[in-house]
């Protein structure tokens, strides 16, 4: 690949999703362009560009999620969800009792292959009082991610380390040396193909989870998606964001909250212009 076919990449990655490739990442490109090209036969990363650009849709999607990386596990930044457990849902329930409302509203946005919205429903699912009705949106970038997300069968070895044994008991159940996840928790939630570019039409939402998401986009389209997260998300609701990421050079509209080694955000008025 050369400089000028990176930088046609990077503009189209950047445009159609707000991933910004810098130059440093062009190696990491390459490969992911290269092993496409070779499962359909194209000869040239230029007319592979050809390609996506022509209209084809669905292989600029196969593209995207390539480039997706999905690393993540079960509890992951498990401060974090000790804050949400003994602080931030007991606070939101309480707001929606007092207007009259039983319902939980919990966007996962970047989900990867679904272990944080499934932490997020056993926490949740221990937490919410009964008769209320919890719904958890989970959303990504990538399809195949999404597959594992709906299938709900995971390698203990792998993502289980941080899962309490009584999790695991009440939540799980055996297939070969793998877990999956019990039907039961798996009806708390919807998967669904988002490019966080793009709206979702999602409202009224209490918690969003975005976490090591935004560590890919440049400082315009970390503002716009912060932006958007809060345009959605309730009066007084939350917003949690990886731990390496931060949005308080700014005056986002969010206030920052943290509890040990736990940290969030707390959408306390509109953003100032």
């Amino acid at each position: 690949m050369t400089d000028a076919e990176f930088k046609l990449f990077r503009d189209l990655i950047y445009a159609e999703c707000g991933m910004y490739l810098r130059p440093g990442n062009k190696d990491f490109l390459n490969s992911r362009v290269v092993k496409r090209m070779a499962e359909i036969n194209v000869n040239t990363p230029y007319w592979y560009y050809r390609l996506i650009t022509d209209g084809n849709k669905s292989e600029l999607i196969k593209l995207l999620d390539l480039l997706t990386i999905n690393e993540t596990s079960f509890f992951r930044n498990k401060p974090q969800f000790d804050l949400f457990r003994k602080k931030i849902l007991p606070d939101v329930i309480k707001k929606r009792e007092e207007a009259g409302e039983r319902v939980l509203r919990i966007w996962s946005a970047g989900c990867s292959t679904g272990e944080e919205p499934y932490t997020i429903a056993m926490v949740a699912n221990e937490a919410v009082p009964k008769g209320w009705k919890v719904r958890i949106f989970a959303s990504d970038l990538s399809l195949s991610a999404l597959e594992t997300a709906n299938r709900g069968i995971y390698d203990v070895k792998k993502t289980m380390q941080e899962v309490d044994g009584y999790y695991v008991e009440r939540y799980f159940e055996s297939v070969g040396n793998s877990l999956r996840i019990l039907e039961s928790l798996k009806r708390m939630i919807v998967f669904d193909f988002h490019n966080l570019k793009l709206e979702h039409g999602l409202s009224d939402i209490d918690i969003v989870f975005c976490r090591n998401v935004m560590i890919y986009f440049d400082e315009e389209e970390h503002k716009r998606l912060i932006r958007k997260f809060h345009k959605c998300i309730n009066d007084n609701g939350y917003l949690l964001i990886g731990h390496a990421e931060s949005i308080q050079w700014w005056d986002s509209g969010f206030e920052f909250l943290h509890d040990k080694k736990g940290t969030a955000y707390k959408k306390v008025r509109a953003e100032k212009p």
